[in-house]
């Protein structure tokens, strides 16, 4: 398994059995908290895509707990968090590899990851041009990805309508992907409870735009 999918589970099922835990002897307090630390820590690296460090971090929180469990001065239990639902979108004409490095980024963020691909009249009023596959073929290219739990057309009017449909606990947003978009305000609006998760960074220069261009600039002569 990649370490970042291993860590981001280990994450979820750590971030819920957190809620079992219980001090019995006030004097492990500082020692919890120490635990907590290394959590924390390990929540950080995850951001940053060092997940090796992040598996030596969490391995260290654990380690403290069951040592404080098998003392009795704590109560804790490891407990299965309930299925972590990803939604990310995009248009998805001519696949490049910034496109599968991004969905399986999402992907790493939960247990299932739906993505909605673009209509063509929202390709076409947003890009100002035809996209190369139509709907339909970009629907089937992005679900036969490994990384996607399921594929769908999103609405021609109502960005969010996909939002609400899924009510997805996170969005997973590109590095430069809706900046405009208001997120957070849209989500409190409709009572929905789902976070925001942006990459940290741009996944090389891929663009289809620009594989479009190199192709127009080598063949169509």
């Amino acid at each position: 398994m990649d370490p970042c999918d291993r860590l981001a589970k280990y994450l979820a099922m750590f971030k819920e059995s957190l809620n079992t835990l219980k001090i019995i002897d006030a004097s492990s307090s500082k020692i919890v908290d120490l635990a907590l630390s290394y959590f924390m820590d390990s929540r950080y690296y995850f951001e940053k895509r060092d997940c090796i460090t992040g598996l030596v971090t969490i391995s260290y929180a654990e380690g403290i707990l069951d040592a404080l469990k098998s003392l009795n001065i704590i109560e804790w239990s490891w407990q299965k968090p309930k299925e972590r639902i990803i939604l990310a979108a995009g248009s998805f004409d001519i696949i490049h590899p910034g496109h599968i490095e991004f969905l399986k980024w999402a992907s790493s963020l939960g247990d299932k990851l739906y993505v909605v691909v673009s209509r063509d009249e929202n390709y076409r009023r947003f890009k100002g041009s035809k996209p190369v596959f139509k709907e339909d073929e970009r629907l089937y290219i992005v679900n036969s990805i490994r990384y996607v739990y399921e594929a769908f057309l999103g609405s021609t009017e109502d960005i969010m309508e996909s939002v609400e449909r899924v009510k997805p606990d996170v969005i997973a947003l590109g590095y430069d992907q809706l900046k405009d978009f208001d997120f957070s305000k849209e989500i409190n609006v409709r009572g929905l409870n789902t976070e925001v998760i942006r990459m940290n960074n741009r996944i090389g220069v891929y663009s289809s735009s620009n594989i479009k261009n190199r192709i127009c600039s080598e063949w169509c002569r």
